[in-house]
């Protein structure tokens, strides 16, 4: 076993029959604390694997605890801890970046033997970096009913709930701890968060950061999931503009009023439309001659992108085209869209769910379904405007995902069915 160097001792088992010597790497100095390897190993497949006699670790730590009581010591909890086997342990996982993992590597060991952490309220970065290091050690079946049963994560949410604005990287530590600690109800909400709002990780030319914190390459998969998610909302969003563009730039009349003016009435609506849409920077009227421009999407806010859409003005080419054009016809749409959308509406099925993610993942993500060739109207179970609401039609939870998903990743959406025009 490899000696760690010396270092003030912190006593989490005094009756412990183990030295660790932990840090980040081997540029740092290390913490020495007494432990129970009997407690480890029930809690940690890491150490259950470390120190079984597979490894040289536990077979010298048998040794070395069976030479003890041929000593002078009648019990291990008698023994001092320069007497104790001693193993040194590198790298606590992809923790943020800290002065010294003493209190971080101090509180995992602690909440391991079942003792409470350092403070009764331990802040958001702390049970971040706590999740990164129970991951490391395998340990988060365990670490999930302590923290589950202390209600740190409920007292943290009072805290949330008082806030709008939540800088991106409390909420991806909440997406995190939601993932690793089984608290659903942060994945979907924060899931959804970063969806609609997007990240400073997705935009164009971002650098990784390989020594970035875990939250910021979320695992399982569910980094590349949320980026899926958003390409695909964008799109749907497009959707609705193009749907309206080729509308009124074809051969078939939308004007129904019958006049003589109709025609007149769709270049009008048209130009206007056109106009509105390349104001907000929405629209990009580009030759197909010769086309150098590369693909560009969105990196806002949807919400705000919604409000934006839902500005289009009620221009009229007269006083008998009062309810003509773009204004009228696009509404109802936005509302059914942002309701689907809504971070705090009763619509999550954007978000990931947990369940459906950790069970049944080869039926529910989009990152790994097919896309719908079409989608229509008539595919919605009941009213467009509460098809996120409730399990509708569909019954099961993933029957009501697959529905919202449909909507969002169909290559082609027949909004004509619900233009209400």
């Amino acid at each position: 076993m490899a000696t760690p160097e010396p270092s003030t001792l912190a006593i989490i088992a005094p009756q412990g029959d183990l030295i660790l010597c932990m840090r980040q790497d081997e540029k740092c100095g290390g913490f020495s604390y007494r432990v129970d390897s009997e407690i480890l190993r029930r809690r940690s497949r890491y150490f259950e694997n470390l120190l079984s006699d597979r490894f040289d670790e536990g077979q010298q730590l048998s040794a070395a605890l069976e030479a003890l009581k041929t000593t002078r010591h009648s019990t291990i909890a008698d023994a001092p801890a320069d007497a104790l086997p001693k193993i040194s342990i590198v790298n606590v996982g992809k923790i943020s970046r800290v002065s010294s993992i003493q209190n971080l590597a101090a509180d995992f060991l602690r909440a391991l033997h079942g003792l409470d952490l350092a403070v009764s309220k331990p802040p958001l970065a702390n049970l971040a970096n706590l999740a990164v290091v129970a991951d490391r050690f395998a340990a988060l079946p365990y670490f999930s009913e302590f923290i589950q049963k202390r209600k740190y994560l409920n007292m943290l949410d009072g805290k949330t709930k008082a806030k709008s604005d939540i800088p991106e990287e409390r909420v991806r530590q909440r997406l995190l701890l939601g993932i690793l600690f089984d608290h659903p109800q942060w994945v979907i909400r924060f899931s959804k968060h970063l969806i609609m709002r997007d990240s400073a990780q997705w935009k164009p030319g971002a650098q990784f950061d390989e020594n970035a914190a875990l939250w910021w390459d979320l695992p399982n998969g569910i980094e590349d999931e949320l980026i899926k998610r958003r390409e695909y909302v964008l799109d749907t969003i497009n959707s609705l503009q193009s749907h309206f563009l080729k509308l009124y730039t074809s051969s078939e009349r939308q004007c129904k009023l019958g006049y003589d003016s109709s025609v007149q009435c769709d270049s009008f609506q048209l130009g206007e439309m056109v106009r509105f849409f390349s104001r907000l920077g929405t629209l990009r009227l580009q030759g197909t001659i010769y086309d150098s421009t590369e693909p560009t999407y969105y990196t806002g806010d949807i919400d705000r992108l919604l409000e934006s859409l839902r500005q289009c003005p009620s221009y009229q080419v007269d006083r008998n085209h009062s309810h003509c054009g773009l204004r009228v016809r696009l509404l109802p749409l936005l509302d059914g869209v942002k309701d689907l959308l809504s971070v705090d509406g009763g619509s999550l099925d954007v978000g990931i769910c947990l369940e459906c993610w950790t069970h049944r993942r080869s039926s529910y993500a989009w990152s790994l379904a097919k896309r719908p060739v079409s989608w229509g109207h008539s595919k919605l179970p009941g009213r467009w405007q509460g098809v996120g609401r409730g399990n509708g039609e569909t019954g099961s939870c993933l029957g009501r995902h697959s529905v919202i998903r449909d909507i969002f990743m169909a290559v082609d959406r027949n909004w004509a069915a619900t233009d209400a025009y």
